[in-house]
C-alpha cells in the first residue's frame, strides 16, 4: 500500500510535524496554544503504514458517498443551467463527462479488490477533477459574471476537502491553495475587475486558513487516537504474553502439588486418627481452591483477549447437571445445606453451548450459592420459556445481595464483608467474574439476577435450545475403579512426573513414567503388556509433542485411550491432528477431575 508522504516533504516536517513527546495543552485566549496549533506527531515507517491502513478502511464508504454526491451535484447544476437557458444542449453534453468520471471512480471503489489502497489517489482525482472542471468552464465561457457564481461554489468543496481525511495532508493543502491561486488568476484572465477580485481573494484566504487549522487539528487528533489505541493493544499483547508464561510456570508446580497432596491424604486416611489427617485434608481443599482461582484468572484473560473461543455443540443439560450435583453435594453437606438439582423430565434435553465453559459457569454459580448460604437449601432447575430458550435457575436461601452490590459481585477479586469474615468460605472472589465474562462470549446466552437481602438470590441463566437428541439416562458414578490399570505416563517435568506417578500408584494403577519419545520407544520394546491408558503432556523437550508420542505408541500397540494433560493452550490446528477420541485435560487437574477423566477414557 502506498503511504502518502508528509506535507511538502522536509518543509512540511519542520512546519507541521513534531517529534514524539508529551502533548501540550492550550493556553491563553480560548485555551489556544499557537505553538502547537499546527503540531502533528509523525510515526515511524511501520506505524505510519498501519495508521494509513486503518484510516483507509474507515474512509472507504464515506468516499463512495462523496463521489456519488459530487456527481449528483454537477448533474443538478447542468440540468438547472439547461432549464434556465444559460447553456445549450451541446454545452450540457460537454459538461457531462465530469459526472461520468465521478461515477466511474465510485464504480471502481465498489468492485476493485484494491479499492482500499487507492483511496488517496481516487480522492485526489475527484477533488482535482471537480476544481479543474469549474475553472475550464469559466475560462471557456469567458464571461466575467460567471466568476461570481463559480468561486463561491468552491467554498463547500474547500470545507469538505479539509474537514474530511480522504487525502494526505500534503495533497489536501496542495489542492486548497493551488485552487485558491488559480481562481483569482482565471478571473483576471477573463476580465474580472481587480476590485471585484478582492472579496473573493479574501474569502478564499479565510477559507484556506480555517481549513488548514481544522485539517491539522483533525490530523493530530486522529494520530493521537491511533497512538493511544496502539499502546492499549500493545499492553494487551504484553499482558497476554505474561499470562501465557505465568500459566505454564504456575500450572506445572500446582499439578505436582495437587498430586503430592492427594498421596499424603490417601496415606493419612489409611491410618486411623493420624495426627495430620485433618491438616492433609484441609491442604487438599486449599490446593483445589487455588487451582480453581488460577484457572479462572487465566480463563478470564483468555476470554478478554479472544484466545479462548467457544466450541459450540449439543449439550445434554441433564447429564451436565447430574455431574455438577455429584461434584457439589458433598460441599453443600459440609455446610449443612441441601443441594437439590431438578433434572428435566420432558424435552427439550439439549442446549447449544460450550460444554466446558457452561459447566464452569453453572458450577461457579452453585459454588457461590453454597458459600453465601448459612443454612437452608440450593435449588437448580431448568424450565422452558419458549420454543428456543431454556431458563436455568440457581436459587438459594442465603443472605441475598443488596442493590448497590449487584454490579460489584461480577468484578474480579470482589468479596463482600460477610464473605471476608467467613473462615469456612475459601476463594479470591473470581468465580462470578468468570461467569460474567464467559456468558458474554457464548452466543444467545445471558444472565439475570434477582435478589432480596435476607431472602436469598436467584441467578437466572438463559440458554439456547439445540436440536433434539436422545435422552441420556446414565449418570457418572461418584467413585471409579482404576485398580490394575496399566498407565503409560509421559511428562518432561520431573516434579510433575514423580507426583503423578505416586498419585496413580495410590489409586492402584501400574505406572510407567517416561519423559521423551526415546524413552517411550525403549519402554515399548521391552513391555510384555500393552498400556491400558496413555497420559502425556503435549509440549515436551527437544521440540517433541504428544503427536510424536502417540505416533510411537500407536505404531507399537495400536489405538488406545489417550489423555493429553497440558499446562499450555493447544492451538486448534494441533487439536485437529489428535485422534478423535483423545481427551484433553488442563493442568493443574485436581484428583477428582483426573480420576473422572481417566474413568471416561477407560470406559468405566
Amino acid at each position: 500500500m502506498r503511504i502518502p508522504k508528509p506535507l511538502f516533504d522536509k518543509l512540511a516536517v519542520k512546519a507541521f510535524f513534531r517529534q514524539p513527546g508529551a502533548d501540550h495543552l492550550g493556553c491563553g485566549l480560548f485555551n489556544i496554544n499557537l505553538r502547537n496549533l499546527f503540531a502533528i506527531r509523525y510515526f515511524d515507517t511501520e506505524t505510519e503504514h498501519l495508521f494509513w491502513q486503518e484510516r483507509y478502511l474507515v474512509l472507504l464508504t464515506p468516499l463512495k458517498f462523496a463521489l456519488v454526491l459530487g456527481a449528483s451535484a454537477f448533474l443538478a447544476y447542468i440540468i438547472l443551467d439547461l432549464y434556465t437557458g444559460n447553456i445549450t444542449p451541446v454545452e450540457a453534453l460537454s459538461r457531462l463527462p465530469v459526472v461520468l468520471v465521478l461515477l466511474g471512480l465510485f464504480s471502481y471503489l465498489q468492485v476493485s479488490p484494491h479499492a482500499v489502497s487507492r483511496i488517496n489517489t481516487i480522492a485526489k482525482l475527484g477533488a482535482g477533477l471537480s476544481a479543474s472542471h469549474l475553472l475550464v468552464v469559466m475560462l471557456f465561457d469567458g464571461d466575467p459574471r460567471y466568476y461570481e457564481d463559480t468561486w463561491p461554489g468552491l467554498l463547500p468543496m474547500y470545507f469538505f476537502s479539509y474537514g474530511q481525511m480522504f487525502m494526505s495532508l500534503r495533497a489536501t493543502l496542495g489542492f486548497g491553495w493551488c485552487t485558491a491561486v488559480a481562481m483569482p488568476l482565471s478571473g483576471a484572465y477573463i476580465g474580472v475587475e481587480t476590485v471585484a477580485l478582492i472579496p473573493s481573494i479574501l474569502n478564499l484566504l479565510i477559507v484556506n486558513i480555517f481549513g488548514l487549522c481544522t485539517r491539522c487539528q483533525l490530523e493530530a487528533y486522529s494520530r493521537r487516537s491511533f497512538r493511544e489505541k496502539r499502546n492499549a493493544e500493545n499492553s494487551t499483547e504484553d499482558k497476554t504474553r505474561f499470562l501465557h508464561q505465568l500459566s505454564h510456570n504456575l500450572r506445572q508446580p500446582l499439578q505436582a502439588l495437587s498430586c503430592y497432596s492427594s498421596v499424603l491424604d490417601t496415606a493419612c486416611s489409611q491410618q486411623d486418627n493420624h495426627p495430620i489427617q485433618h491438616i492433609a485434608g484441609r491442604m487438599g481443599l486449599v490446593i483445589d481452591e487455588l487451582n480453581v482461582a488460577v484457572n479462572h484468572v487465566l480463563d478470564i484473560a483468555n476470554l478478554e483477549s479472544g484466545k479462548q473461543i467457544p466450541l459450540l455443540t449439543n449439550v445434554d443439560i441433564n447429564l451436565l447437571l447430574a455431574r455438577l450435583e455429584n461434584q457439589f453435594t458433598a460441599q453443600a453437606a459440609l455446610r449443612g445445606l441441601k443441594l437439590k438439582v431438578c433434572l428435566r423430565q420432558s424435552p427439550p434435553y439439549n442446549i447449544y453451548s460450550d460444554a466446558c465453559m457452561l459447566s464452569q459457569i453453572i458450577g461457579n454459580l452453585i459454588d457461590n450459592a453454597i458459600k453465601y448460604t448459612d443454612r437452608g437449601w440450593i435449588v437448580v432447575a431448568a424450565v422452558k420459556i419458549g420454543p428456543e430458550r431454556l431458563k436455568l435457575h440457581i436459587v438459594d436461601s442465603g443472605t441475598g445481595i443488596i442493590e448497590t452490590m449487584r454490579d460489584d459481585i461480577f468484578k474480579e477479586f470482589f468479596r463482600s464483608n460477610r464473605r471476608q469474615s467467613d473462615h469456612h468460605s475459601q476463594g479470591l472472589g473470581i468465580g462470578l467474574a468468570y461467569v460474567s465474562a464467559a456468558t458474554k462470549c457464548l452466543p444467545q446466552h445471558s444472565l439475570q439476577l434477582y435478589s432480596r437481602p435476607g431472602r436469598g438470590s436467584d441467578f437466572q441463566l438463559y440458554l439456547p435450545i439445540a436440536v433434539s437428541m436422545p435422552k441420556i439416562g446414565t449418570v457418572m458414578p461418584l467413585g471409579y475403579s482404576l485398580a490394575g490399570s496399566f498407565v503409560m505416563l509421559i511428562d518432561d517435568d520431573f516434579e510433575v512426573l514423580d507426583a503423578m506417578t505416586k498419585q496413580l500408584v495410590t489409586w492402584g494403577c501400574l505406572v510407567q513414567s517416561l519423559s521423551c519419545k526415546a524413552e517411550t520407544l525403549a519402554a515399548l520394546a521391552e513391555n510384555i503388556r500393552a498400556p491400558d491408558l496413555l497420559i502425556s503432556d503435549f509440549y515436551l523437550q527437544e521440540r517433541e509433542t504428544a503427536h510424536d508420542i502417540i505416533e510411537a505408541v500407536y505404531a507399537d500397540c495400536g489405538p488406545l485411550p489417550t489423555i493429553i494433560l497440558s499446562a499450555r493452550a493447544i492451538p486448534d490446528q494441533e487439536k485437529a491432528k489428535l485422534p478423535a477420541d483423545t481427551l484433553l485435560l488442563r493442568k493443574p487437574a485436581g484428583p477428582a477431575n483426573l480420576m473422572e477423566t481417566m474413568a471416561r477414557a477407560l470406559g468405566r
